[in-house]
């Protein structure tokens, strides 16, 4: 079967960013978003891929916008559903088995009732930001792991990045 899954980092009051950045140093967690996404399908929206500003490497990158047309290195989709559709057809040819939705705002909150896994990087402060991740009722939803980070030269916040399945 293949997984949808949302890796984000968010902090106690869900803010994911903030003048389309994160809101946050954390080189600890970018490490794993890295080697968590690397080799996989990643499908991000406009402003995520602008705050990055170049296609991921090692990553097959789906933009959703209905402004861009052509990305060298990018695969563009005027809508999330026609970007996850391509992307199962795309798993079933390469043999991959998730689809991983990586931001912002927008792309999660509409993809919330598609997605069977959950990676999230609880940040542990209350931090101003406009850019949210969407409440969620995790009673669904089964805790697999939970790894532990303390703040310290590399990383702003104490943090602790948890995995969920449905």
């Amino acid at each position: 079967m293949i997984k949808i899954s949302h890796v984000v980092a968010l902090s106690k009051n869900n803010v994911i960013g903030i003048d389309n950045d994160l809101p946050w140093s954390l080189k600890s967690d970018l490490a794993h978003f890295k080697e968590y996404t690397s080799n996989k399908i990643i499908i991000m929206g406009r402003k995520t891929f602008e705050s990055i500003g170049r296609p991921l490497p090692n990553r097959i990158n789906y933009v959703v916008s209905t402004t861009i047309k052509n990305i060298d290195g990018v695969k563009i989709f005027s809508s999330t559903k026609e970007a996850i559709d391509e992307a199962y057809k795309e798993c079933a040819c390469i043999q991959k088995d998730e689809i991983v939705i990586i931001g912002g705002g927008y792309l999660f909150r509409e993809t919330l009732i598609d997605i069977n896994k959950l990676i999230l990087t609880r940040v542990d402060c209350e931090i101003d930001g406009d850019i949210y991740y969407p409440e969620i009722d995790l009673s669904s939803w089964k805790l697999i792991s939970t790894q532990s980070f303390t703040k310290d030269i590399n990383n702003d916040y104490d943090f602790k990045i948890e995995e969920y399945i449905r």
